[in-house]
């Protein structure tokens, strides 16, 4: 009777694993594997039994028989020592290696912090600098319009041309005005122009409301008659603004001064020229600048400030200062600054000794012209006692200056050092 009880023990218990475990059968031996002729071999040496291929029978008894253990049995105290010992059969640590998987980087990422990089030497930067301002400026140039100038920190821009026609006349063609004050509003804009030595005045009147700037048509030009061209270069020419607001009242805006024919490059039949100059208010003031311009090479342009006078002292400010700030301009707008030492108006004359580098590689030889320097003397001699511009000289070709400055400029780009006194101008406030 005992052996016939456990024969059906057995059967029951085959019934029950068959049931239970088939869907996972596969898997479950696919990761006992590597655990099987370990348990095998064990199992042959207490049952004395030779060691055959496991089949799926004997497999599924062993899985049933470690699934049925007790809690105490399958949960055992995970001590320090058997801990990698369940992790190594359950989880395999190293996968097979595949010849289609992605190799990691050979480079540590410790020793690769240890590298030290270096940038290179301060002249090469400037070089790399340089290279890029050049390219951006080329880029620029095809984009601009050299007449149009739209800048809020401007002076008030006269834009106009002058052709030398074929029927002996010259054309003042009036292009727009740009960068006039906001307080000023105007309903008629006249603007007088006058042509020595001929002595010959003449006059546009522009009806127009103007707030900020204008652009006028191809109707607003003046015409000068029997002009010989071989004679055009002692021609001088030279301009009035003024301006009526809207309770019309006249408003004089300034003028432009002496252009002289002489001083202008490719002056040829039927071809434009194209001016931007500064309507300002000339009044020569005291003070003169010794001012001396030299090219050092093809990248920089050399300012040396040697000497000033003719400065007027208040002997209620003995503690008053000055200084002078050169900028350079390109068609008027600012490109870069310098400021020289701070010094006392305790005598009207003095020697000041500085001398300055301006960059000037975006610029060659064609488009010099464009360049302007401007020199303005600041004080704080005033009852504000604040520093303020009390008088001004620009150095630039013809097409944007007027005055000693564009005689300056002429003799530096032929000598290419030139040294020269200038009556600066008082300036308006």
């Amino acid at each position: 009777m005992r052996p016939q009880n456990n024969l059906n023990s057995s059967n029951n218990e085959k019934q029950q694993i068959i049931h239970s475990l088939r869907p996972s059968i596969d898997i479950i031996i696919k990761k006992l594997d590597e655990e099987l002729p370990f348990r095998l071999s064990t199992s042959s040496n207490k049952t004395n039994r030779s060691s055959t291929p496991v089949d799926h029978y004997e497999t599924n008894e062993l899985i049933h028989k470690k699934q049925h253990r007790s809690a105490g049995s399958i949960f055992p105290p995970i001590t320090q020592t058997r801990s990698p010992s369940l992790a190594t059969g359950l989880f395999p640590t190293h996968r097979p290696r595949s010849i289609h998987r992605r190799q990691g980087s050979i480079v540590d990422p410790n020793q690769l912090a240890l590298i030290q990089f270096t940038l290179p030497p301060t002249n090469n930067n400037n070089k790399y600098r340089r290279r890029s301002v050049a390219i951006c400026n080329s880029i620029n140039e095809t984009k601009e319009n050299s007449i149009t100038i739209r800048d809020p920190t401007l002076p008030c821009l006269l834009s106009f041309s002058i052709t030398y026609l074929t029927n002996s006349q010259f054309k003042v063609q009036f292009n727009s005005l740009q960068s006039l004050p906001s307080t000023i509003h105007l309903q008629q804009l006249t603007i007088k122009v006058k042509l020595t030595p001929d002595g010959k005045e003449k006059s546009l009147c522009i009806k127009k409301m103007i707030m900020n700037e204008a652009t006028f048509g191809d109707e607003n030009f003046i015409l000068f008659s029997n002009i010989q061209f071989e004679k055009h270069n002692d021609r001088i020419l030279s301009m009035t603004v003024i301006g009526k607001d809207l309770h019309k009242k006249t408003i004089h805006l300034g003028q432009i001064g002496k252009i002289h024919f002489n001083q202008i490059n490719k002056v040829e039949k039927e071809n434009r020229i194209d001016f931007i100059h500064e309507v300002e208010k000339m009044k020569p003031s005291s003070v003169e600048l010794l001012i001396a311009l030299r090219k050092k090479d093809d990248q920089h342009i050399h300012v040396d400030l040697s000497r000033i006078k003719g400065l007027k002292i208040d002997q209620k400010k003995l503690d008053a200062k000055c200084y002078v700030k050169i900028l350079l301009l390109d068609r008027h707008r600012i490109l870069s600054t310098k400021i020289t030492k701070f010094y006392s108006l305790n005598s009207s004359n003095f020697n000041i000794g500085e001398q300055f580098d301006f960059n000037i590689l975006t610029f060659d030889s064609n488009n010099l012209d464009r360049l302007m320097f401007m020199f303005s003397l600041y004080s704080n001699s005033n009852p504000a006692n604040e520093y303020k511009c009390i008088a001004r000289v620009k150095l630039a070709s013809a097409l944007f200056c007027s005055g000693s400055g564009t005689i300056h400029w002429q003799q530096f780009k032929l000598r290419e050092s030139f040294s020269m006194w200038h009556t600066l101008n008082k300036e308006q406030h």
